[in-house]
């Protein structure tokens, strides 16, 4: 494991249950599945790794909590709910309760953190017919995530931080790495400690216990540009004999063979180290010739030029 990235530009941010949510919105359907696929009405304000309260769906494996989204569909208006399952769902889903609701989040700024996930207990099952030491694995704690911040007592986000201490909450604590990725755990609380001094800023400590499995939200894969060809043939129409040229053009790419089927029953023409060709039409008809690509050794779709004329 040689692979790091800079902490520098990590971001924090914990759910602020005391604030008016920053986005309401509708869910148009759902899958019966692990985990459940869900369309929404609109994702504008949506992103991977981001907590939803979902209710009015009819589903009680999905209504009434809150559901951390991935696999995000910008096109399809759709995502998946880590660790949902609503297989075993009969009620009809209602498409017109069901809606999500995303809580507002203060930024925490942190100078520096920690996620200190504690060993799980042992349990001695030794006995005095056991000829050495047995025992079991217990369950193990999730343990605490601390973080030091300067403090500004006038600070809104600084006072959410105080009023989330003071109720003592289940809140949701998200951080949002440089390269995309998105660590949600969910937290409480637990501590808030101030110090300050001669030629000091104001510094703050926090401990939160983590109440739950964190999740891990990987980034989507940026995409390569999709490969585009056009294929223009000039003059669209004339009489015959005609003689045609066909220029090609690229974007995103570079083929290293063009096959023109001219569309006249004639053998098709293999362009290499040139996007320029000419054609002779003997035959008066409409004659439509299409162009396949070949771009690192993958033939692409064929693309299909405007149609030809020749009286």
């Amino acid at each position: 494991m040689k692979k790091a990235i800079s902490a520098q530009n990590t971001k924090m941010y914990l759910e602020n249950l005391n604030a008016a949510p920053i986005a309401t919105g509708s869910i148009v359907s759902a899958s019966q599945s692990a985990p459940c696929y869900v369309v929404f009405e609109d994702v504008s304000k949506l992103k991977p790794g981001l907590p939803l309260y979902i209710s009015g769906t009819g589903w009680a494996s999905l209504d009434n909590q809150e559901w951390i989204i991935q696999d995000l569909d910008a096109d399809a208006k759709s995502a998946a709910l880590y660790a949902s399952d609503t297989t075993l769902e009969t009620a009809a889903f209602d498409p017109v309760l069901a809606m999500y609701t995303v809580n507002a989040f203060i930024d925490v700024c942190a100078v520096s953190y920690a996620i200190n996930q504690n060993p799980a207990t042992s349990i001695d099952t030794t006995t005095l017919c056991d000829a050495e030491k047995t025992s079991l694995v217990g369950f193990r704690d999730p343990g605490t995530l601390t973080f030091d911040f300067f403090i500004d007592p006038t600070d809104p986000d600084y006072l959410a931080l105080q009023e989330a201490y003071e109720d003592g909450l289940e809140r949701m604590f998200e951080i949002v790495y440089r390269n995309g990725a998105v660590r949600t755990l969910p937290v409480i609380v637990q501590s808030i400690n101030e110090t300050g001094g001669v030629d000091q800023a104001v510094k703050g400590a926090a401990t939160m216990k983590i109440t739950g499995a964190p999740v891990l939200t990987q980034p989507k894969p940026a995409q390569a540009p999709v490969y585009v060809l056009s294929a223009t043939p000039a003059p669209l129409n004339g009489v015959a004999p005609l003689t045609v040229t066909m220029t090609l053009a690229e974007q995103n790419g570079a083929a290293s063979k063009f096959s023109i089927d001219w569309g006249d029953g004639g053998a098709v023409e293999d362009l290499i180290g040139t996007k320029t060709t000419t054609h002779d039409y003997a035959v008066a008809g409409a004659y439509s010739a299409s162009v396949v690509a070949t771009v690192g050794s993958v033939a692409k779709p064929a693309v299909l030029a405007a149609p030809v004329t020749v009286s």
